[in-house]
C-alpha cells in the first residue's frame, strides 16, 4: 500500500488539479469531525502550518503524512484522493422531507439545511408583502438571493433594492437583512447562505 501511496503522491506532486482533490478532501474531512487545524496536526504529528499549506493545495504531503492524516481523521486513504465517498459525503434531502416554516404569508423551505460541517445552506423564501419585524437575520457567511419569481424588496442595512425574476444579489450575512413582497402576484427567491 505504501508503495502505490508513493507513487501517487509523486503524480499529486507533477499534476496540481490531484493536489487540489487531496486538499480539499482533508479539510473537510477535518471540519466534519470538528476537528480544528491545530488539533488535526498535533494528533498526526506536524506543525500546524504545514497542514494549513496541505490544505491550500501549497504543498505535497509525504506518504507517512497521508497515512497519518487518514487514521487520524478515520478515513481510508482513498477517501483522502476522492476515489471513494460514504454516506456523510452526500446529503439528499428529498422534496418531501424539507422543513417548512411559515409565519404569516411568510414561508421558507430548507432544501439543504445548514449544519456543521458543511460550507452553505440552501433554502427558498416566500415572502410576504411587509417586512417581517421581529425577524432580522445576521449570520456569518456571504448570503445570496436568487430571485426566482415575481418582484421582491431586499433590504440590506440602511439599503433597499428592489429585485425582479432572474436577478441576484449577494451581501455579507452580518448584515441585517429582510425581503418582501411588491405587488399582489407570489414571489420566490433562491437564498443561498455559504462560508
Amino acid at each position: 500500500m505504501s508503495r502505490i501511496l508513493a507513487v501517487a503522491t509523486r503524480a499529486l506532486a507533477r499534476h496540481s488539479g490531484g493536489m487540489t482533490v487531496v486538499a480539499n478532501r482533508i479539510r473537510a474531512l477535518r471540519r466534519r469531525r470538528g476537528l480544528t487545524v491545530e488539533a488535526l496536526a498535533a494528533a498526526v504529528g506536524i506543525h500546524k502550518g504545514h497542514l494549513s499549506r496541505i490544505e491550500r493545495g501549497e504543498k505535497v504531503p509525504s506518504v507517512a503524512t497521508l497515512e497519518a492524516l487518514a487514521l487520524a481523521l478515520g478515513a481510508r486513504t482513498a477517501e483522502l484522493f476522492g476515489e471513494t465517498a460514504t454516506e456523510a459525503d452526500i446529503l439528499v434531502v428529498r422534496r418531501t422531507e424539507r422543513a417548512v416554516m411559515r409565519d404569516g404569508a411568510y414561508a421558507v423551505q430548507a432544501v439543504l439545511p445548514g449544519a456543521a460541517g458543511r460550507s452553505a445552506a440552501l433554502y427558498v423564501v416566500e415572502p410576504g408583502e411587509d417586512f417581517l419585524r421581529h425577524d432580522r437575520p445576521a449570520h456569518d457567511g456571504q448570503e445570496i438571493a436568487y430571485i426566482l419569481e415575481g418582484e421582491v424588496e431586499l433590504a440590506i442595512a440602511d439599503r433597499v433594492i428592489a429585485l425582479g425574476p432572474g436577478d441576484c444579489a449577494t451581501y455579507d450575512g452580518g448584515l441585517p437583512h429582510r425581503l418582501r413582497r411588491r405587488g399582489p402576484g407570489p414571489a420566490s427567491v433562491l437564498v443561498v447562505i455559504a462560508g
